[in-house]
């Protein structure tokens, strides 16, 4: 494939409730994005296939555009010609099911916590552990009970079932013991119903693990997932896992093949295909990034952090598909405390379940979209909270549990960007990720970040360039002070000086969100004199810095609410509280 001479370039993004069709092509010696498209998702009844949405999106575009995109037969026209078509095609999903995965092992919280993290990074669900540490907790947990482990294999009927333990060279009989157990479970599975065992333990019992699994079982044996107590090898695994999702879910969707055959390069996950994107990000300018995007069915996290990548996908999660799965993780107290007004439980109930049978609904009333956001605060709140442990030991990371120090940070998602003001979306990232430090705020407003991931892998300066034009919304920079005080104390004291000359000087009280004017494309220097029990991100309280900040629609926000965030204990404060922090915000 020669990129030199890929120019137009046609993004299909298909996801489980819509699909959009974006043509990147050059613009005056630039890349850019010409015309967006977008059709609800056709994956399910009565259509089952996805690819006619993606046959509407860009029939769309060809009429947007005035240039004939598909053929007579309704397949896309490659390459670009006089008459129509396009140089290249790209594709990314997240309509498909998630992996469900039966996770075994030895001591719950070392290998099977690193099958855990390396599972958290696909599109995968853990649907059930069995541990021979006789700490059964977690989701349909069980300690060494055989005839326990049988049922659970039957009831259950994984995916794919995952097993772990013993470092290299190290203990063998509790890891035979673990894979005898789910060999005989397997054993008593109908034939043609036993899922695919991957082995991922200690690298020495490989030949005893195949004899006990027998040929009429499908084992996939890779590299340890941890060789030593000190090391963590996850990458093998989650490489084993995205292929048996590619194979196991996303092939098997309704009118993928078609997708497949048009795309230039393999159809990419849609969280993988984010993750790339936030690489780029943080490579081009060597910072640290974090994305976020909350769907309908899944709420991925990508980050680099001192140049290390992390991906964590939660397709437990989700604010349509997955409403309902998501009351049953998040308790409904935790929801109502970003309220600003008193919601019975019971509202909160009906209208996540109406979200979850009326999917492509949106909220019709100020009330409707502020429980929404509330619990679009919580998941991403989860989500975060499967990366902040591997973040705990990297320079960056100045406070346990809080965020490392992110230069960037990008929220993405129809919660996010649909918002009816800024202010809002600004709002939910603050309070859901609570950033540390100077950050600068972004909004995928048009679903354009996880597309360009794809469109990177056949076009690396297009990719760049539509980024950098068309792709980010600029909200602009939020000073977050880390520290605790009591309402009313002077938290910080910052002067700000214009490009032309003017300055202010202001006194942020503990408990506040300030909002300072800075327009789109401009600059400003920041002084920061925090007080002597706050820090600005440099890794000591009371210490002074400068810092240049770029604007956006909002401006520079002072979030001197303190980190960690705190919550009042009464509801009725909390709900003031709640009300204060979107006037602040301009909502």
């Amino acid at each position: 494939m020669n990129q030199d001479r890929i120019e137009s370039i046609l993004a299909l993004d298909c996801g489980s409730t819509t699909t959009q069709a974006l043509l990147i092509d050059r613009v005056g010696g630039e890349y850019r994005l010409l015309a967006r498209a977008e059709a609800q998702s056709t994956v399910e009844p009565p259509w089952n296939d996805i690819s006619a949405s993606a046959r509407q999106a860009i029939a769309q575009l060809s009429d947007i555009l005035g240039w004939p995109l598909l053929n007579e037969g309704g397949h896309v026209i490659v390459p670009q010609h006089q008459g129509g078509g396009v140089d290249a095609v790209v594709a990314i999903t997240s309509a498909s099911e998630p992996l469900r995965i039966l996770l075994a092992g030895v001591i719950r919280d070392v290998s099977l916590e690193s099958a855990r993290r390396a599972i958290q990074a696909c599109h995968s669900l853990v649907d059930g552990v069995v541990s021979l540490d006789r700490r059964g907790n977690g989701v349909h947990a069980l300690n060494d009970d055989l005839e326990a482990q049988i049922q659970l294999v039957r009831r259950l009927t994984p995916d794919a079932v995952v097993i772990v333990g013993g470092v290299d060279g190290g203990a063998t009989r509790p890891v035979l013991q673990s894979a005898e157990a789910i060999a005989l479970a397997c054993s008593t599975l109908p034939p043609g119903d036993c899922p695919p065992i991957i082995y991922a333990g200690n690298a020495e019992l490989r030949p005893q693990v195949a004899a006990l699994v027998g040929a009429g079982t499908e084992l996939r044996a890779i590299d340890n997932v941890r060789p030593s107590i000190e090391v963590e090898n996850s990458a093998p695994l989650q490489a084993e896992l995205e292929e048996l999702y590619r194979v196991r879910k996303m092939e098997r969707l309704p009118g993928f093949g078609t997708l497949a055959s048009w795309s230039t390069i393999r159809v990419l996950p849609s969280a993988r295909a984010l993750s790339h994107s936030v690489q780029y990000l943080a490579e081009l300018d060597g910072i640290n990034v974090l994305g976020v995007d909350v769907g309908g069915s899944s709420v991925t996290v990508a980050a680099v952090v001192d140049e290390q990548p992390g991906l964590a996908v939660r397709a437990d999660l989700g604010l349509s598909y997955n409403a309902v799965r998501t009351l049953e993780t998040v308790p409904l107290s935790r929801i109502q405390r970003w309220l600003p007004m008193e919601v019975e439980p019971a509202e909160i109930l009906n209208m996540m379940h109406n979200k979850a049978l009326h999917y492509r609904t949106v909220p019709q009333t100020r009330q409707e979209l502020l429980i929404e956001q509330a619990v679009a605060r919580e998941i991403l709140a989860l989500a975060l909270a499967d990366l902040v442990p591997q973040w705990s030991q990297t320079p960056s990371c100045l406070y346990p549990g809080l965020l490392p120090k992110f230069h960037l940070i990008v929220g993405g998602g129809g919660v996010l960007a649909q918002v009816p003001h800024y202010g809002q979306a600004a709002l939910v990232m603050l309070d859901a990720l609570q950033p540390v430090g100077v950050s600068g705020l972004a909004l995928d407003r048009t679903r354009l970040l996880a597309p360009l991931g794809a469109v990177a892998m056949v076009n690396p300066a297009a990719a760049a360039q539509v980024m950098e034009r068309d792709a980010l919304l600029n909200l602009g920079t939020v000073v977050a002070p880390v520290g605790a005080g009591r309402e009313g104390d002077v938290v910080l004291t910052f002067k700000i000086e214009y490009e032309d000359g003017r300055s202010l000087e202001v006194e942020v009280l503990y408990g506040s969100l300030e909002v300072i004017p800075l327009p789109a494309g401009q600059t400003a220097n920041l002084e920061l004199r925090p007080s002597r029990r706050f820090d600005v991100g440099l890794g000591t309280r009371g210490q002074p810095g400068t810092t240049k900040v770029e604007g956006g629609v909002i401006g520079i926000i002072i979030d001197a609410r303190g980190r960690p965030l705190p919550i009042a204990a009464d509801p009725e404060q909390q709900q003031e509280k709640m009300q204060r922090w979107l006037w602040d915000m301009g909502s």
